[in-house]
């Protein structure tokens, strides 16, 4: 019997992990984080942490509750990662999704549906502009927390020197993924 239970849990987990990374409800799952994690460690910390403070801690992360926002986060940064890798992976994945969803509007032309995501024309998409607005929209907010949480520098420089990449090709007019040769 508690095998199956210990099975019910960990499915139950598993889904609610993978539900949490429907886009739909990013807003949602990210201000639960930051009230609820983010803003008790930072007031703890602001105050100077004593070993009551760190019991405390330890107690507030162990919730269930909070467990299961931890680990929503965890697969909500580790799905969008592409953002906070370095430039070359950045710039692979773009291309990838960039080419998933030109594909989704060609077919829903040709089945003559609406088109979920007409920025994602092939014909008319700017691909930098499309990157900027995920990273302004989505990314870095939830990377902001998750950064506060656990400490991650390197991810957070590759997601500001990838800014910086999207924003100069913006400048410059450009729809691709890279610059032209010199």
């Amino acid at each position: 019997m508690e095998l199956k239970n210990d099975y019910r849990t960990l499915r139950q987990g598993i889904i609610d992990m993978v539900l949490a990374t429907e886009m739909t409800k990013h807003f949602e799952h990210v201000n639960k984080f930051v009230n609820s994690i983010n803003k008790p460690l930072a007031t703890l910390e602001e105050n100077g942490e004593t070993d009551k403070d760190q019991e405390a801690i330890n107690t507030m992360l162990r919730t269930p509750e909070n467990r299961t926002l931890i680990k929503r986060m965890l697969i909500k940064c580790a799905d969008v990662s592409n953002p906070c890798r370095p430039l070359q992976y950045c710039i692979e994945w773009a291309a990838r999704i960039s080419e998933e969803y030109f594909s989704q509007t060609d077919e829903e032309k040709q089945q003559d549906l609406p088109v979920v995501m007409p920025v994602f024309d092939r014909n008319t998409c700017s691909i930098p502009k499309s990157q900027i607005s995920f990273i302004d929209y989505f990314i870095t907010d939830m990377f902001d927390a998750w950064d506060a949480f656990v400490d991650l520098p390197d991810l957070m420089q590759h997601l500001d020197n990838n800014f910086k990449y999207w924003k100069g090709l913006d400048e410059m007019k450009l729809r691709s993924l890279r610059p032209p040769p010199e």
